[in-house]
């Protein structure tokens, strides 16, 4: 079935519902997580954990969190970091960028305890509750991000998080039936919610200073960075409430 301009369109429009796809990507992540975990250490299961999640999109975020590290450390106007973005040789930022945050992205998870799968399904729920953000608050440029970033609405952003919460609640009372406490479960939920909030009004922030514009490179870094973001603060509010 070959995908129009119009099925494009449509789906933009509806583009607050994007949780949805980090749910079935947040589901493989949780699962892994939760298995590898009897069997290997933390660090190991959350590098397999991170290869599965990337090797099902096809690193297709990844190359554009290369992409975002090229643009930024680029100097000159914004249509130069614009034409290092899009350059197809990657530079020293892009390899340092990917490196550095796959580094602290892996480190984060492989320090949530096994029984919190909740974090991992989080973890990929609210990337893309952040890429909405960052689409929502930003300017849209020519490119296949265009649609997207056009249609996103700043009012739909409290759509969006909702939607999050609500995918994340069954997982919430699974862990509650199992002895967790509920009001330190309610905290994390909020907490990493708000975080992916306001990391795609950072980067589109950070966007339009640097390129003037969102289009899909900083849709898919976006989705990648608020990993850290949610991770460093769910482990925040467990080491709060420990």
């Amino acid at each position: 079935m070959e995908i129009t301009g119009d099925d494009v369109d449509s789906l933009s429009k509806r583009f607050w519902t994007v949780p949805f796809i980090g749910l079935f990507y947040g589901l493989v992540a949780g699962a892994l997580f939760y298995a590898l975990g009897a069997v290997f250490d933390g660090l190991i299961s959350a590098v397999i954990v991170l290869l599965a999640v990337h090797g099902l999109n096809r690193f297709l975020h990844f190359d554009g969190l290369i992409d975002l590290g090229d643009g930024l450390i680029s100097t000159g106007t914004q249509e130069k970091k614009m034409a290092a973005m899009k350059d197809t040789r990657v530079g020293a930022g892009g390899v340092a960028f990917g490196l550095m945050l796959t580094l602290l992205v892996a480190s984060s998870l492989a320090s949530v305890p096994r029984e919190l799968y909740l974090v991992p399904i989080a973890m990929e729920v609210l990337a893309k509750n952040s890429l909405f953000t960052v689409a929502a608050f930003g300017k849209p440029r020519d490119g296949l991000g265009n649609p997207f970033v056009s249609n996103a609405k700043r009012s739909d952003v409290a759509l969006s998080s909702a939607l999050s919460l609500l995918l994340l609640l069954p997982f919430l009372a699974l862990l509650v039936l199992a002895d967790l406490r509920i009001e330190v479960l309610v905290a994390l939920a909020l907490a990493m919610i708000a975080a992916s909030a306001l990391a795609g009004v950072v980067m589109s922030r950070a966007a339009m200073r640097s390129f003037g514009c969102v289009n899909g490179d900083l849709l898919g870094a976006t989705n990648e960075i608020s990993k850290a973001a949610v991770l460093l603060t769910a482990l925040a509010v467990l080491a709060w409430v420990a």
